[in-house]
């Protein structure tokens, strides 16, 4: 990559090149084509699969969205912003609107894979990435849940749609799991080497996520979040099992899913200004371990292994996050801003 686009990167997404050493910004770079459009080329198409994330260097694009059968303009893109990234990151390769140059641009292209490639890495180049793209994450939440407040408040002041009004039903219908209490004696770090993405930790990784995790035995009943509460834990099923019911406000509906033994919850806690996305409850007896944010920094201070492992988890969600808020509004409000 030449120094000259290395420099336009560095003035365009500094909030990200300055937490990259030299050798990392190479790194990353190395990656990226240099993509140039000109006025009224297409760079994304709708409905389409979406097989890069890009970087806007110069010039404005405009995202393009189908609403009640006509193509319309609904945002804007410049320098310093960033597409496809929410594809990405939420598993769903489909694109939700256009992408078009207004005028002659220029962006870094990033495959997926390559971009799957770096966030996998060793060194701090993942967890740089990975962090900065936590945070841009959180911001885009945060913007869709309080623009989907709004548009709840106006439609159910107009009666568009229903009252909020759902009872919190927390008894399981059937049969449900019960931690055996035996269970919190067992060698944790045994427990955590059987976990999708720490298996292959070092001795010294498993050690550092034990030292930092608490295992707690909860009675039934017990509340772990609520949904549209703040929290400072995320949660690891260790014994047992959890119930997580999200109340979608346009629709007036709960949406139920069960976590099981080695399946981790509330990850959005390590955010701190965000919500909880659900309410999760224990309904019979369950072995939980937990992580504070203060645990997570030491972790992610000891062990850049933990600290990816933990990240990685967290965009995932965070960006699934996004699409399904945007649906959300989009059930309401057609021609709302969409996400790449």
């Amino acid at each position: 990559m030449s120094p000259d686009i290395a420099r336009e990167f560095s003035q365009r997404f500094n909030s990200l090149a300055t937490e990259f050493s030299e050798a990392d910004m190479r790194a990353f770079l190395q990656f990226a084509t240099v993509v140039d459009l000109p006025a009224g080329r297409q760079l994304i198409r709708g409905r389409m699969p979406v097989d890069s994330v890009y970087l806007t260097l110069s010039g404005a694009l405009e995202i393009l969205a189908e609403v009640n059968g006509t193509e319309c303009r609904v945002d804007d893109v410049g320098p310093g912003e960033w597409l496809g990234e929410v594809s990405l990151l939420s598993g769903d390769s489909r694109a939700s609107a256009s992408v078009s140059a207004v005028t002659p641009a220029r962006v870094l292209r990033f495959k997926h894979q390559a971009m799957e490639e770096i966030m996998s890495r060793d060194g701090e180049l993942a967890i740089s990435l990975l962090q900065h793209l936590a945070l841009m994450m959180a911001g885009k939440v945060t913007h869709l849940n309080d623009k989907l407040s709004e548009i709840v408040k106006e439609q159910r002041l107009s009666g568009a749609i229903p009252a909020a009004g759902l009872e919190q039903d927390n008894e399981p219908k059937d049969y449900w799991p019960v931690a055996n209490p035996a269970t919190a004696t067992a060698d944790l770090n045994t427990f955590l080497r059987t976990l999708p993405g720490i298996e292959n930790f070092s001795v010294k990784d498993i050690n550092i996520l034990a030292r930092n995790v608490t295992v707690t035995l909860y009675p039934a009943r017990h509340v772990f979040t609520h949904q549209g509460e703040r929290n400072d834990l995320i949660f690891l099923v260790v014994d047992g099992a959890v119930l997580m019911r999200s109340v979608n406000p346009v629709a007036n509906t709960v949406t139920e899913k069960i976590f099981n033994v080695g399946e981790w919850f509330s990850l959005p806690s390590l955010i701190s200004n965000l919500a909880a996305f659900a309410t999760v409850t224990a309904p019979k007896q369950v072995l939980v371990a937990s992580v504070s944010r203060d645990d997570f920094n030491r972790i992610s201070d000891e062990s850049l292994a933990g600290a990816r492992f933990f990240l990685y988890m967290l965009v995932n969600e965070l960006a699934r996050k996004v699409q399904s808020t945007h649906a959300m509004i989009r059930a309401v409000v057609p021609g709302a801003q969409f996400s790449l």
